[in-house]
C-alpha cells in the first residue's frame, strides 16, 4: 500500500494529519464533479461545480474547523498542469470564503507531473513557513503523493504542522456508509 511505503521512506515529515471530506467513489456525483470543475467542457458547469465544491468547503469548515487545529497559513497543493485562468480552488479560498480569505497565500509550485509518485524535490515553497501552522488543502486524493510531497517541501522549509484537507478521496467502488457532516476523522476520535 501507498502510504505504508510514503511512511517508511519519509516519516515524521509527511502531513501530521489528512482529513478526507467524503469518498468519491466511481461514477458518483462528487466524483464527476472533482473531475469537471477545472476542465468540463462548458463553463457554466464549471461555474456550477466549483460553486457546489466552495459549499462543500465552507460548510465542512465551519462545522470542523477546530478538529482541524490552529493555522497561520491556508495554501493549495499545486497543480500539475499549466492553468490560463487561476485555479478554481484557490478563487474559493482566496477570495470567496471568509473562513480562509485572510490566511491564504499561494505557497508551493511544482515542477512535477502527476505521476502518483512521491517527489518533495519537485516542489518548490515561495513563503516563509518558518515555525507556521499550515492547512494544506487538495481537490482529491488518488495516491496521495502531491498533498504529501507538498506536506514534506513545506516540512523541510520549516513549517511547525501541516495538515491536509481533501475534499474527496477517489475509490473505484460506490462507498458504503452514510455521509454525515456533523463527524470527520479527527472529531470521531474522541
Amino acid at each position: 500500500m501507498q502510504c505504508n511505503s510514503h511512511f517508511r521512506e519519509f516519516g515524521a515529515e509527511l502531513a501530521d494529519d489528512v482529513v478526507i471530506i467524503s469518498m468519491a467513489g466511481r461514477g458518483g456525483q462528487l466524483a464527476r464533479v472533482l473531475a469537471k470543475y477545472k476542465y468540463g467542457e462548458r463553463p457554466e458547469m464549471r461555474k456550477q461545480f466549483t460553486d457546489e465544491l466552495a459549499y462543500v468547503l465552507a460548510t465542512f469548515l465551519a462545522k470542523h474547523r477546530r478538529c482541524l487545529g490552529e493555522f497561520d497559513i491556508v495554501t493549495v497543493v499545486p497543480g500539475t498542469r499549466q492553468r490560463t485562468t487561476t485555479h478554481p480552488l484557490i478563487d474559493i479560498l482566496s477570495r470567496r470564503l471568509n473562513i480562509t480569505r485572510h490566511q491564504f497565500a499561494e505557497v508551493l509550485t511544482t515542477s512535477s507531473s502527476n505521476s502518483r509518485q512521491l517527489r518533495p524535490d519537485e516542489y518548490t515553497v515561495q513563503v516563509d513557513v518558518t515555525g507556521k501552522r499550515v492547512l494544506l488543502i487538495d481537490d482529491q486524493w488518488t495516491s496521495g503523493a502531491s498533498l504529501q510531497s507538498s506536506a514534506i517541501a513545506l516540512r523541510r522549509a520549516g513549517a511547525a504542522r501541516v495538515v491536509g484537507l481533501v475534499i474527496g478521496r477517489r475509490v473505484d467502488v460506490e462507498p458504503s456508509g452514510r455521509f454525515d457532516w456533523d463527524f470527520c476523522c479527527l472529531c470521531q476520535q474522541d
